[in-house]
């Protein structure tokens, strides 16, 4: 029968049987024709992990590092906007006429009688789509097209305001770690919410509007009124190869008082995925990135600064390492070779019993076929003789 062609199970022969090397079975052959499809969807399956980039090997490490990287405050990055509301009603915008919103690479309490204009500093100012390209997507818009977000930066040496677009703007930086550094390259960030500056709300707004009065501001402080920021946080997501690095916005809160304000500590940890993903030889690709971890909020008595909320933003040197590890063609080839080896021993097995019938069933025919072939020939020359 055609259908023995297919039989790969039985085992092989040293002399022919009926033109054929083994003692093929219809039986065999099904049984032969079923591993096999077994072994191709199996083939299949796990090829595609190679081809779809799916399924890889995933490690998690947590180690100090010395370098902590750099982050900047703009789309690319640690992107945020500050809005008002309450506990009982949604996000107002931004009231420039009451806050001001300004923000350092240096810790507050270190610049000197809090006169702004001997250090670089940002100014936040009136957010537009413009500001947030690339992740506009992470923002619903409505109130938050009224809230705050950078737009200005002052140089301290030419004593010049620059804004977003402007060929000399930079944007504040967080970077590398903060302890044990005495090369003064750290970069600490600072955002200070304050009382409106009438000289700051002029720069913002060219002179349209006037900063108001303690009685106009007294709704913020006995409203339940306060602060949300909002901010770009990331985390890793191993399964997606493209986009590992997942970003969405992260809130915190603050009320407003007049009596203390609130000094957050935001902290933020470097991290990085590893991802090898060579076809054949190994290609390791790095991304950095981080993570927030947690705010320790801290409360001090207001001063003639008239300071309401603080955020300070903190890179610690603990790297959180991802790595994933995709699989290449020599170990998709091996992942098959053992499914091969155990599918075809497991159906061999199967087979065995029954391959042990057919011989027997075989061996009996031939040995019958044989001796009805001599008593033939008898019975031939017997006749012949009576002749």
């Amino acid at each position: 029968m055609f259908i023995k062609e297919f039989d790969f199970l039985s085992p092989k022969i040293s002399l022919y049987y009926k033109g054929s090397l083994s003692h093929s079975s219809s039986f065999s052959a099904i049984l032969s024709i079923i591993s096999f499809i077994i072994i191709a969807t199996f083939s299949i399956y796990f090829s595609l992990d190679l081809i779809q980039r799916k399924n890889p090997d995933f490690y998690y490490l947590n180690r100090y590092t010395e370098d902590a990287g750099e982050f900047p405050f703009n789309s690319s990055s640690l992107f945020h906007f500050i809005s008002l509301g309450n506990y009982t009603h949604n996000l107002i915008g931004f009231d420039f006429r009451s806050f001001r919103i300004i923000g350092f690479n240096a810790h507050y309490e270190n610049i000197d009688n809090y006169i702004i204009k001997k250090v670089d500093h940002w100014i936040y100012g009136l957010y537009d789509e413009d500001d947030s390209k690339g992740i506009n997507h992470l923002i619903e818009f409505g109130e938050y097209k009224k809230s705050a977000c950078i737009k200005k930066y002052y140089n301290s040496l030419k004593k010049e305001y620059y804004d977003v677009n402007d060929i000399n703007f930079k944007w504040p930086i967080l970077s590398h770690e903060n302890f044990n550094n005495f090369n003064n390259e750290r970069k600490i960030y600072n955002t200070i919410i304050d009382k409106c500056n009438q000289e700051t709300l002029d720069l913002l707004f060219d002179k349209k509007y006037a900063c108001k009065n303690d009685i106009e501001m007294d709704m913020y402080f006995s409203g339940n009124y306060g602060c949300k920021l909002y901010f770009i946080d990331e985390y890793i997501d191993a399964s997606n190869y493209k986009e590992p690095n997942k970003k969405f916005f992260y809130r915190i809160e603050n009320a407003f008082s007049k009596e203390i304000y609130s000094s957050n500590n935001l902290n933020f940890n470097p991290s990085m995925i590893k991802t090898h993903n060579g076809i054949i030889f190994d290609n390791i690709e790095e991304e950095f990135s981080y993570s927030y971890d947690r705010n320790d909020v801290l409360t001090y008595s207001i001063d003639s600064n008239n300071i309401y909320i603080v955020y300070n933003f903190w890179l610690k040197n603990r790297l959180l390492i991802y790595e994933r590890i995709y699989k290449r063609i020599q170990d998709i080839i091996s992942i098959i070779g053992g499914i091969c080896e155990s599918v075809t021993f497991f159906a061999s097995f199967l087979n065995c019993f029954y391959h042990n019938y057919i011989i027997l069933y075989d061996t009996k025919t031939l040995l019958f076929s044989s001796i009805e072939e001599y008593e033939k020939k008898i019975k031939k020359k017997s006749v012949l003789k009576k002749v």
